[in-house]
């Protein structure tokens, strides 16, 4: 009973018969109050025609109960036109109480008195719960044939959900791309499927990336490993190793393995917290900022960080999230570029550009960034910021520029 299908047949249930039932009550009382009124104008007939033609006596004390008894009187009663008729002479219609549900004609005499008569509305209110009878079996008859006809329409109308609800609980994400199917379906399910579309793209796309990511992870990890492996190997066997020797090239394989692991930990948190709120940033203080996290960085291999004075300029974006990124930039340019070097961050406020340059170690052999681990974190933190990364490496510099255009 709890389905949407269900609720919507039972709202429709009620509807209808409430708004049957306001008519029927008004149906009802319009023809009581026309019934009534042709009763009133027939007791006005009969009344001239029995002071006309059939009143003996005209005194308030006269037995009337003759009139029951003419022709006029039999042939309505038995037509069912008037029911308990009742005749009197009053002298006063203010003074007469007439028995409830009554209808009555006062007609004033010639000699003073006034003529009265009367009949009660039993029969009208019989055929008026009559009628009522028949509006309601007319009512539950065509009710069941339009409820049928509106659950098949409805049948067809929630069809589309149904297929999506079906298609949700057989998805299968390792069998390639899904498509819901939105044959036939109204606006709102099309919207209902389009959204569901673009969350199932997105899980797969989530996926694809961690993957990626793994498979990466595991490629970085696999040669320290294995260089580490074969040291201990080697170490094991060998008695006469160098221990000196052997310890710096194993903290040196720990080191990549540690630095990793940490590029690793940074993948997982480079994402930007749905909760963040967007705020207008001034780059260059964000960069001051950032740099002071980096001074120890610095000062271990004795470099120093240049900001150029060519301006500053602001954009709406996640804060946090923009500093993490400066930073992990910041980080990697400190990183290779040799000792008691500077390394420069310009702005351009004209091209909205962030501009990183380093020299380049002449004995670093490893890649522009601790791993490729490394680049995919700064590509894709610029990337949920929408900002462009440019990449170049020239006459022994690395130049990397952040292009914030598409992030204003």
């Amino acid at each position: 009973m709890n389905t949407l299908k269900a609720k919507i047949i039972v709202f429709f249930l009620l509807s209808t018969f409430l708004i049957f039932t306001a008519l029927s009550v008004l149906i009802l009382k319009m023809e009581r109050e026309n019934r009534i009124d042709d009763l009133t104008g027939l007791l006005h007939h009969i009344s001239s025609e029995i002071i006309t033609d059939h009143l003996d006596s005209a005194r308030p004390d006269a037995d009337l109960r003759y009139l029951n008894r003419i022709e006029l009187i039999r042939t309505l009663s038995a037509d069912k036109a008037l029911s308990n008729p009742l005749f009197k002479v009053i002298s006063d219609p203010s003074l007469t109480k007439l028995p409830r549900n009554t209808i009555s004609v006062t007609t004033k005499l010639s000699n003073g008195y006034y003529f009265l008569i009367a009949s009660d509305t039993r029969i009208i209110d019989k055929n008026l719960g009559r009628l009522a009878m028949t509006l309601y079996l007319l009512f539950f008859g065509g009710l069941s044939i339009l409820t049928l006809f509106f659950y098949l329409i409805l049948q067809k109308l929630l069809q589309p959900m149904e297929q999506l609800a079906q298609a949700c609980t057989t998805i299968d994400l390792e069998k390639g791309p899904v498509h819901f199917p939105l044959s036939s379906a109204s606006v709102e399910i099309q919207g209902l499927g389009s959204a569901l579309q673009s969350l199932v793209d997105k899980i797969a796309f989530l996926r694809d990336k961690e993957r990626l990511i793994f498979k990466e992870t595991a490629h970085q990890f696999k040669t320290p490993l294995a260089i580490l492996k074969a040291r201990l190997y080697h170490y094991a066997l060998d008695p006469n190793a160098d221990k000196e020797k052997f310890l710096q090239q194993a903290n040196t394989d720990i080191g990549k393995l540690l630095k990793y692991l940490k590029e690793l930990l940074i993948v997982q948190e480079s994402q930007v917290a749905e909760d963040e709120p967007s705020a207008m940033v001034d780059v260059e203080s964000l960069i001051v900022d950032a740099s002071s996290y980096a001074a120890p960085l610095l000062q271990r291999k004795r470099q120093t960080l240049n900001l150029g004075k060519g301006g500053s300029f602001s954009l709406t974006t996640h804060r946090h999230s923009l500093k993490k990124l400066i930073l992990t930039i910041l980080e990697n340019c400190i990183n290779h570029a040799p000792e008691e070097s500077a390394v420069t961050i310009t702005l351009d406020p004209s091209e909205y550009r962030i501009v990183f340059c380093n020299r380049i170690n002449d004995t670093d052999t490893s890649p522009l960034f601790n791993s490729n681990l490394g680049l995919n974190i700064i590509r894709e933190l610029s990337q949920l910021l929408n900002i462009d990364v440019t990449i170049e490496r020239a006459d022994g510099r690395f130049l990397l520029s952040l292009n914030c255009i598409r992030a204003l």
